[in-house]
């Protein structure tokens, strides 16, 4: 795309709408950590790059500069980077419930912290699921790959030419695969403890006069950590199987609205 293109304006306002939502919404980008005025210059810099990469037929398509159409455009493209940003999000989503439905067993769950990510509270096992999981999601070149694909979807879907009619079906599949991951990591742990709730039942049941809680929040605790300990070595593997997963989404979304 060149200077001398009649609707360069309007072409680089929309890839600057489609890398900002993008931006806004994918893991690792869109942490707090990283101030909103670095998110607006980096989102600025990659369209001021793009505009000079991505082929011209790729971004000049039927582009008119009347305010209806302006209007569907951006809304189009927002979408679209949105969508791009929130099947990766969805994975982290799905690390930390798993992180949180740990602690809710394990008794951890009145422990709150700051995470860093997100500057919200968390418990600390899902801030340590989730810390662990965007390493490994660095150690992959996740954020190049999702840079990556944010340049495959202007050749692949030219600006506003998106079709969401498929997308919505799309993303609820992901959106599953969400309680998939959060069940998977976390299955030790409800299975563990759940036997140990029914012996702590039978033993209350035996011994009435005994204090099960003051007995129960140890146990739980000592447990807990146990299994935590010996599952940690595996999650790297783990959650690199499923940024795997991931990065396939991501194909198939782009193909989805092609």
């Amino acid at each position: 795309m060149t200077l001398l293109s009649s609707n360069f304006v309007l072409a680089l306002f929309l890839i600057f709408v489609r890398i900002s939502s993008l931006i806004m919404t994918a893991p690792y980008f869109n942490s707090a950590a990283f101030p909103r005025r670095v998110k607006l210059f980096f989102a600025l810099i990659l369209t001021f790059i793009l505009s000079f990469v991505i082929p011209e037929e790729s971004v000049l398509g039927p582009l008119q500069p009347t305010l209806p159409f302006v209007v569907t455009a951006i809304v189009l493209e927002l979408l679209v980077g949105v969508a791009l940003g929130l099947v990766g999000q969805l994975i982290f989503a799905g690390i930390e419930m798993a992180g949180r439905l740990i602690s809710l067993k394990i008794t951890l769950s009145f422990a709150q912290i700051i995470d860093a990510m997100s500057q919200q509270k968390t418990d600390i096992v899902g801030n340590l699921f989730t810390m662990l999981a965007v390493l490994v999601f660095l150690s992959m070149d996740g954020d190049k790959i999702f840079i990556n694909g944010l340049v495959k979807s202007f050749e692949v879907i030219p600006l506003n030419q998106a079709e969401l009619k498929q997308a919505g079906p799309f993303m609820l599949e992901v959106a599953n695969y969400l309680f998939v991951i959060a069940i998977q990591i976390a299955a030790p742990f409800l299975v563990v403890l759940f036997i140990l709730d029914l012996s702590l039942a039978i033993f209350a049941r035996i011994m009435p006069q005994a204090n099960i809680l003051f007995i129960a929040i140890p146990i739980k605790l000592l447990l807990g950590f146990t299994l935590l300990s010996w599952m940690l070595p595996y999650m790297p593997d783990a959650f690199g199987k499923m940024f795997d997963r991931l990065f396939e989404y991501l194909v198939n979304l782009l193909a989805t609205m092609a």
